[in-house]
């Protein structure tokens, strides 16, 4: 995937399933990036959705199936 330039392209990142329980969004909104204004979207996409299929299925699926529901 290209670096991301419009909002469809960012909505189609978005709803990349990284897992059971997760999505790309749920790894995209910064509170910290809204109050400076900043877009927190990565450089590399192809490499944010492999990091982020890695972390989920081996760490935050394990968590959510041992004690419920967890937000990120």
């Amino acid at each position: 995937m290209r670096h991301i330039k419009t909002m469809p392209q960012l909505e189609t990142f978005g709803r990349v399933r990284l897992s059971q329980h997760f999505f790309m969004r749920d790894f995209l909104y910064s509170e910290i990036s809204n109050f400076y204004g900043l877009a927190n979207i990565p450089e590399n996409p192809d490499r944010a959705i492999s990091a982020g299929k890695r972390l989920c299925t081996e760490l935050l699926d394990p968590l959510v199936n041992t004690f419920g529901p967890i937000f990120v």
